[in-house]
């Protein structure tokens, strides 16, 4: 069944539609808020927001428009305003203003994002996420970003080679 499939079917009142939909997108969805926010928490918590906003829009969704590209777009506007937010607000806790990367405790997409989201600038970080971790071709990728593949290839192999000298010493 495609995404298109599952939203229809949820708007027709079917939550096992949206079930699915969520089991196929809450990868990409977590790569792209975490590439815009370079915080698990915060990605976790614009993950949340983008899917209540799919919930409250998925009847007005048009079907046949790229259903990966119409959530990778809610997720990417909802890590957006999320760190518009929180860049306007002034921390008083010294632990809320310790540096957000470097945890000690990985995801569970393992210890190289971590790497990954210290070194990586945002676009680089979310095309290595959605080609190596989620398994997205390039041109996929394209559409979900838009983006032409060129520039995607581009990213991806700038990404490779950053993490390549981050992991042999450089910074890292």
């Amino acid at each position: 069944m495609t995404l298109d499939e599952h939203l229809k079917k949820f708007a027709e009142g079917d939550t096992a539609g949206f079930d699915e939909f969520y089991l196929a997108t809450k990868r990409l969805v977590y790569h792209i808020a975490l590439s815009v926010l370079r915080d698990r928490t915060g990605a976790e918590d614009a993950m949340q927001a983008c899917y209540l906003k799919v919930l409250a829009g998925a009847s007005g969704y048009r079907a046949g428009t790229n259903a990966q590209a119409w959530v990778a777009r809610i997720a990417r506007n909802e890590a957006l305003n999320q760190k518009k937010r929180r860049d306007r607000e002034l921390a008083v806790d010294i632990t809320e203003s310790e540096p957000l990367f470097g945890t000690a405790q990985p995801d569970e997409y393992g210890l190289l994002t971590d790497v990954a989201r210290r070194v990586l600038p945002e676009e680089e970080f979310a095309v290595l996420m959605l080609a190596a971790a989620d398994g997205y071709k390039r041109r996929e990728i394209a559409v979900m970003l838009g983006i032409p593949v060129a520039t995607v290839t581009w990213r991806y192999h700038r990404a490779l080679k950053m993490m390549r000298h981050a992991l042999e010493g450089g910074k890292a």
